[in-house]
């Protein structure tokens, strides 16, 4: 949607959970589509808690004051409540569910439990999507990026595209967007963590301006993604060395006296890795997939030249 121009689009939205991320959703949607009626749910409500309910009035929007009357007033429902109440939400949302309503779960759920919570809405005859949000909603606001996934992943994009929303489509089943943040997020806070604990033992010793500036030249100056297939290829023929050295890095941070949290980790990866006999030939093909499959397997490989 172009800025400024607002949608014509008629249709009753519901949105489960009225956090920041609810409330970004919903004042967007009533900003840029003057149509459309926006329906709340949040837990809060059943507590009789008032401050929420003015809230919601505030914005436009109108509370519901049980999770299931959403599937009765709304085609189009959002949930954005905690991955560890996804599955309880999608089963009250669908107790009264008759019509082909579209659920789209953006709860941090593992895989497995959408499938759980996709049969629940399934079952009521619904319409299951999966959604992953890609971005910060603080800074980005209702135009963060979202992923979706699933056999119902294309029309839900044309209506939340219409909606103004930013979406892309993964061409997988349902648990496909939620496998990709969530794996996404293991590097991203993986790489939060080791920067951290790698700053404050450079602060330590003196040198933290010189150690973020090489950290960065190396960065800035290669390709991620072949950087990151070089990482992959060459760990095989140099983990032998460079679990030494991240040993010797290990005693530069206790011997300064802070926990190599993060650094522990790494040696452990690197230690069960040298104890994995993976065959030279696969290295040698520079085949990042096969390298990965052999790896992740739990037998080791007792043909051919070993490494």
């Amino acid at each position: 949607m172009e800025k400024g121009v607002e949608s014509s689009i008629k249709v009753n939205v519901g949105i489960i959970g009225f956090g920041e991320v609810g409330q970004i959703f919903a004042m967007g949607l009533l900003k840029n589509n003057p149509n459309v009626k926006v329906y709340v749910y949040d837990i809060l409500l059943e507590k009789k808690q008032t401050e929420i309910e003015d809230k919601i009035f505030n914005i436009g929007a109108e509370p519901v004051y049980h999770i299931d009357k959403l599937s009765q007033k709304c085609e189009i429902v959002l949930s954005l409540v905690n991955s560890s109440a996804s599955i309880n939400v999608a089963k009250e949302f669908s107790k009264e569910l008759d019509s082909q309503a579209i659920f789209i779960d953006f709860t941090t759920s593992t895989p497995q439990d959408k499938k759980i919570s996709e049969k629940l809405v399934q079952d009521k005859n619904g319409l299951y999507v999966d959604a992953a949000i890609m971005g910060t909603v603080a800074t980005e606001k209702y135009k963060v990026p979202l992923l979706l996934s699933g056999s119902h992943a294309s029309e839900t994009e044309q209506h939340l595209t219409k909606l103004g929303f930013n979406c892309q489509i993964v061409e997988l089943p349902n648990g496909a967007s939620s496998s990709i943040k969530l794996l996404r997020s293991i590097f991203m806070k993986g790489l939060e963590a080791l920067i951290l604990e790698t700053m404050m033992t450079a602060k330590t010793y003196g040198v933290n301006k010189e150690v973020l500036d090489s950290i960065s030249n190396t960065l800035n100056n290669n390709d991620f993604t072949t950087f990151s297939n070089a990482l992959i290829t060459t760990h095989m023929i140099h983990k032998n060395r460079r679990m030494k050295e991240v040993s010797d890095s290990l005693k530069l941070i206790t011997d300064a006296n802070l926990q190599p949290l993060v650094t522990e980790g790494v040696l452990s990866f690197f230690s069960n890795s040298v104890n994995k006999q993976i065959d030279s030939e696969i290295v040698q093909t520079n085949d990042i997939e096969k390298i990965l499959e052999v790896y992740s397997n739990k037998n080791e490989v007792k043909s051919g030249n070993l490494i």
